[in-house]
């Protein structure tokens, strides 16, 4: 173990036995269990929030959480001499969830499901206190990105040498624009703006990044980790993501989508317009903004090929994502 991390533990009243690294920090076995140690780089103000919620997920028996151990002076977050902020958190035994295994991921959405229901109002905040914790409003965060995208297709246009990735993105450009107007218009006119309301209204609580190598999976139980990006919003936030990032993994397999879909509503049932806004944020091309997202904020004297590999990945299987929303969803654009 590195002299940064030895210098923290002294802060906490724990023995440590063994340490290996995980997960870009450091796994503790200790006197009081499985420990992990990281540094820590998000919103201290955010901290008490996220112990408030994984405390009340774990008094209703939802799922294990890593709930951040407090130092003997009972501050969340720990710093040394090297001024590097730190935080030692439970850390809950078991393997990440396996995107290709059909079990670990009905598992999965059975969890989210019971996290989505037993979360809503589990924070009692107003004010600016709720304010802080809102998310945006899915149209708007639409919106964003579009113009992200057209911004960056600009840029593109202006250079005088282009890479493969480059000249890909301007290739298939307009048909992103085209797909994205069309989801943007679908969910602005079909009222749903209102799940947001409600969501703000009744302090509907999304995880924030619910993906699988935020799920811990043992014999025991499934437990959840990494809730420092969770937010008052829309749930099915949770579901997109997590559906997005499995089916570009299994080809958009409509048959298992369906199974997850169902595994999450035997725990809580989706209303027709729920549907609706699941459908219509599946079908933005959110993977093509994230990797432009990537090349825009980042440096563009060199672009990773992989960058390209995934925009070529992503263009194959457009055509079975669109079957796959409209077999399951009902929906044509």
């Amino acid at each position: 173990m590195n002299e940064k991390g030895l210098q923290i533990l002294e802060q906490y009243d724990i023995r440590l036995q063994r340490s290996f690294g995980g997960r870009g920090s450091l796994i503790l076995e200790t006197d009081q269990g499985l420990k992990l140690l990281k540094e820590f780089a998000g919103s201290v103000q955010k901290l008490p929030y996220v112990q408030t919620l994984l405390e009340h997920l774990e008094q209703r028996g939802v799922c294990r959480a890593d709930r951040i151990v407090p130092n003997r002076e009972g501050a969340l977050v720990s710093v040394g001499d090297y001024d590097t902020p730190y935080i030692l958190k439970n850390w809950p035994a078991g393997r990440e969830c396996d995107p290709k295994s059909e079990e670990d991921l009905l598992k999965s959405m059975r969890t989210l499901a019971r996290i989505h229901r037993e979360a809503r109002g589990a924070l009692q905040v107003s004010g600016q206190e709720k304010l802080k914790l809102t998310g945006r409003e899915r149209s708007q965060e639409l919106e964003r990105r579009s113009r992200e995208l057209k911004r960056t297709q600009n840029f593109i246009r202006s250079r005088h040498k282009k890479g493969r990735f480059e000249l890909l993105f301007l290739k298939c450009a307009e048909d992103i624009f085209r797909d994205g107007r069309l989801a943007l218009e679908r969910l602005e006119s079909s009222g749903c703006g209102a799940l947001y309301e409600r969501a703000c209204r009744e302090e509907h609580i999304c995880h924030g990044e619910y993906i699988h190598h935020n799920i811990l999976i043992s014999r025991q139980e499934t437990a959840v980790v990494n809730f420092q990006r969770f937010e008052i919003n829309v749930q099915l936030n949770d579901i997109c993501l997590f559906l997005r990032k499995i089916m570009e993994k299994q080809n958009w397999n409509e048959n298992l989508a369906s199974r997850m879909l169902e595994a999450y509503e035997k725990e809580l049932p989706l209303s027709e317009k729920e549907r609706l806004y699941l459908a219509v944020s599946l079908y933005y091309p959110e993977k093509v903004w994230k990797l432009i997202h990537h090349y825009y904020n980042a440096s563009k004297a060199w672009v990773p090929e992989k960058s390209a590999e995934k925009l070529e990945v992503f263009l194959e299987q457009d055509r079975r994502r669109k079957q796959l929303i409209k077999g399951l969803f009902a929906l044509s654009f």
